[in-house]
């Protein structure tokens, strides 16, 4: 009874508690995985049916798409796929789609736990780290990305890349070295195997922690030892796609984050939602960064640095980690202020009825801006009135024809539709980007530049404009329907191109509904 409260264990707890549920939340509110994913879900069957072994060419959207992907995550949920059929003799086989909507969730809710791990071997503090973990449990950048169905690799890598730098603060540390060691180099293979963005960030990251940490004999040994290590077990992956293509796949999609003065000048721009809903932790991290300055402690100061010059586009979700460490610096040392105490290692301010308030206060608004993402998430995929469109034209239009997708958005690779659609219906889509990231090269922007054009178009004659100039000839046109409380520019041109087609003799219905029209383009 006498027993004091373990604050480190609470929070911990309340951050994988919450951090599942709203991880989970919208899988299991909308059904079917979230926005994009169509692409892996085509890389998966091709893998199967190629009898796990490596296709030279992803056969989704009738476009050569070297299939040079890191295919970790493509393996498991094959296997687990096929595992279930077997176990359960067919009777209740988990499909693929299945996977695409659960297993990603699961997979981010792991990550939550080891970044606590991560976060106490770098703060060497349970309390600090506890409060890092409710931080970084409940930002939008830690899962909205990642609990996507394209999370298949999104999510693992970000969980092999949080393991591998947990056992490399070890490793450098010299505990138990042959086993952090081993370790080191299997999540560092795991993290290379699952995602080109987290193979980027961990070479970024241990290079990073061994200029901190590791600048002696044993520690150069040690990353040579792993660096060696790494490239043995991934060799077979990067060996083959090598022999079938070369370098230029890896190039060309290496080539899509920009690295310009307006994109580096964009992470500084404080207007999007997720930065206005970070703001409470920003400022905490802010605290915190000038708590570690004093003590002249700079590594988490230049890891987040670092991740955001050599990766603007994705470093933001890389960057969390080390921002969400020093937001933890900074509320532990402003419920000590509160506490008007010198003590807060062992949690004697939380006893604290304003630090109390402090925390809950804190916790809700991190759960309430969790929810508004969960919210956009539910809202971003396909409902089960654009499967039934994609139905009947899998089953009334052959194969292979060509389709131009008119949905209102700019960015194709948020757009459900532009993905999924010639990944169900085996329809060849102009206006889907994804995939081709992989052999556009310096081609990949003035293309979703294109793409982007294309979406304004308010009437047919823009459509023939268009296609002309790109030299495209396509069989239909798909034209999505906006609600009616949307009166957003892009929605007006989704209603005039909709009117323009339906009163054109070069145009015909063959689908309608509330949603959407599907016109067959006679040329």
């Amino acid at each position: 009874m006498n027993r004091k409260l373990d604050w480190p264990a609470l929070l911990l707890f309340t951050a994988l508690l919450f951090g599942a549920i709203v991880r989970f939340w919208p899988a299991f509110t909308n059904g079917f995985p979230l926005n994009d994913g169509g692409m892996f879900y085509s890389m998966i069957l091709d893998l199967k049916e190629n009898d796990y072994q490596l296709p030279e060419f992803a056969e989704y959207n009738s476009v050569d798409i070297p299939f040079a992907y890191p295919p970790l995550g493509f393996y498991v949920a094959a296997f687990l796929s096929d595992a279930s059929t077997t176990l359960s003799a067919g009777l209740l086989p988990v499909s693929v789609l299945q996977i695409l909507l659960w297993l990603p969730a699961l997979v981010n809710t792991l990550s939550i736990f080891f970044f606590y791990k991560l976060a106490e071997q770098v703060l060497n503090s349970r309390l600090s780290a506890s409060l890092a973990v409710m931080i970084y449990a409940l930002s939008s950048r830690a899962f909205l990305w990642q609990v996507m169905g394209g999370g298949i690799t999104r999510a693992f890598g970000m969980l092999f890349l949080i393991l591998m730098l947990w056992q490399t603060v070890q490793l450098f540390k010299s505990e138990g070295y042959p086993k952090h060691l081993a370790l080191t180099i299997l999540f560092g293979a795991g993290a290379i195997l699952s995602h080109p963005q987290t193979a980027l960030h961990a070479v970024l990251g241990g290079a990073v922690l061994f200029g901190f940490y590791g600048r002696n004999k044993r520690g150069v040994l040690s990353a040579v030892a792993v660096g060696f290590g790494v490239v043995f077990l991934t060799a077979p992956w990067w060996g083959n796609v090598l022999l079938r293509h070369g370098l230029e796949p890896l190039l060309s999609a290496g080539q899509t984050s920009q690295r310009t003065l307006e994109s580096y000048l964009s992470i500084l721009d404080f207007s999007g939602l997720d930065d206005y809903v970070f703001l409470p932790a920003s400022l905490l991290a802010i605290a915190g960064a000038v708590m570690v300055f004093k003590q002249r402690d700079y590594f988490l100061l230049a890891w987040p640095m670092l991740a955001l010059l050599i990766d603007p586009r994705g470093g933001e979700s890389i960057a969390l980690l080390p921002l969400s460490m020093l937001a933890g610096i900074g509320l532990e040392k402003a419920s000590i202020w509160l506490n008007r105490s010198k003590e807060g290692m062992n949690g004697e301010a939380f006893s604290n009825r304003k630090v109390q308030v402090l925390l809950f206060a804190l916790f809700l608004y991190l759960v309430l801006g969790a929810m508004i993402f969960d919210f956009q998430l539910v809202n971003t995929s396909l409902k089960p009135a654009d499967l039934e469109m994609i139905q009947w034209v899998k089953e009334n239009i052959n194969e292979r024809k060509t389709f131009l997708l008119s949905t209102g958005r700019e960015f194709s690779m948020s757009d459900p539709m532009q993905e999924w659609f010639p990944a169900l219906t085996n329809q060849y889509s102009v206006t889907t980007l994804q995939g081709l990231e992989w052999n556009l090269n310096e081609l990949f922007f003035p293309w979703h530049a294109e793409l982007v054009a294309f979406q304004h178009c308010a009437d047919v004659n823009c459509v023939t404009g268009w296609s002309g100039k790109n030299k495209i000839n396509y069989d239909y046109l798909l034209v999505t329907i906006p609600t009616r409380n949307d009166e957003s520019d892009l929605a007006d041109s989704l209603r005039s191109l909709a009117i323009s087609a339906k009163a054109s003799p070069s145009y015909t219905v063959v689908y309608e509904s509330e949603n959407v029209l599907i016109f067959e383009f006679h040329r």
